[in-house]
């Protein structure tokens, strides 16, 4: 087994559901890692809170994470965990971006499709992966966040080219330094079909939450919700077809209804950024699945309705 305390610390660039689940483990399990805050008042805020109030099925704890911000940021960074949300990653990074060694890591783990790409021009010499997660955590107030159900992490090449053995070796490596447990990364070697179930997995339960303002698992016994499920499975498995990417969604309906089975409690991130008042990921989720769509001449009604619907309730939210 790996000495944690060997290994770089982590910094972990936004504090929400994820970011705050990962520092917290990261604490929990004696690896040094820091959260980057948005700004000088986030931090003031944090401090003042006295860390991150952190609930799991074992306990309830108040950890003082070591924080920042990017006015704060005083070394290099050699390996970042990105958790923002998918449109502000580029204004995140860039607040910092005298700060990230040429050479860093950088694992985004967030929703969405469409921004690793951006990520790796901005950071041409950086070692770009993206991981995606099932692990269940909601914020129950600023700094407070819940471990609300277990999951699966994956981590690997942003680029869907086939994998060399030195990219491989390296995203085990990094997979093994970001498992804090309970919490288990994995390298996977088909990340590009990790991340296509994924975000066909987020655009048949994120927005449906906000539709039925309701938890994951409530989806499950909501008839109105199931057949929208259904639906929206059905127009990602045609589109999957027609891009040659069908095996990659073999199954995905019982997939859909597994995962919102095993996170039950949680409340998905794009209804707690409504409940907030905050600005959603819709854009990189269901947006880029209707627009990778209209490219290949296929309209997809039903994504393209609750696209429609969280934009509408997120301008109402701003008024």
């Amino acid at each position: 087994m790996t000495n944690k305390a060997n290994n770089p610390a982590w910094s972990i660039l936004g504090a929400g559901a994820i970011g705050s689940l990962w520092a917290c483990y990261a604490q929990n399990n004696g690896q040094a890692v820091e959260l980057i805050l948005r700004d000088q008042a986030s931090l003031a805020a944090y401090q003042a809170h006295g860390g991150i109030s952190f609930s799991s099925e074992q306990q309830t704890q108040l950890l003082n994470i070591s924080a920042c911000c990017p006015e704060t940021l005083a070394h290099p960074i050699q390996q970042l965990l990105i958790t923002t949300k998918a449109q502000q990653t580029i204004a995140a990074l860039q607040s910092i971006k005298a700060h990230i060694h040429p050479k860093a890591h950088l694992v985004l783990l967030q929703n969405g499709l469409g921004i690793t790409e951006q990520v790796q021009a901005h950071f041409p010499q950086a070692l770009v992966l993206q991981a995606s997660t099932t692990e269940g955590a909601y914020r129950s107030s600023r700094f407070a966040v819940v471990h609300a159900g277990r999951g699966q992490t994956l981590i690997g090449a942003a680029s869907i080219e086939p994998r060399t053995n030195t990219s491989l070796a390296q995203s085990t490596a990094i997979a093994e330094s970001l498992s804090f447990a309970p919490l288990q990364v994995a390298a996977s070697e088909n990340m590009a079909a990790v991340l296509w179930r994924k975000l066909a997995i987020n655009c048949a339960i994120n927005p449906l939450t906000v539709l039925h303002r309701c938890r994951n698992g409530e989806l499950l016994s909501n008839p109105a919700a199931l057949t929208h499920i259904s639906q929206v499975v059905d127009e990602i498995l045609q589109l999957s077809k027609q891009l040659h990417l069908d095996q990659y969604v073999e199954g995905l309906q019982q997939q859909v209804l597994d995962v919102a089975r095993n996170t039950a409690n949680n409340r998905s991130s794009m209804l707690q950024d409504i409940e907030s008042g905050r600005e959603t990921e819709i854009d990189a989720i269901t947006g880029y699945l209707c627009r990778l769509a209209a490219k290949q001449g296929l309209t997809l009604p039903t994504n393209q309705f609750l696209y429609d619907e969280i934009q509408r309730i997120t301008a109402l939210n701003r008024r």
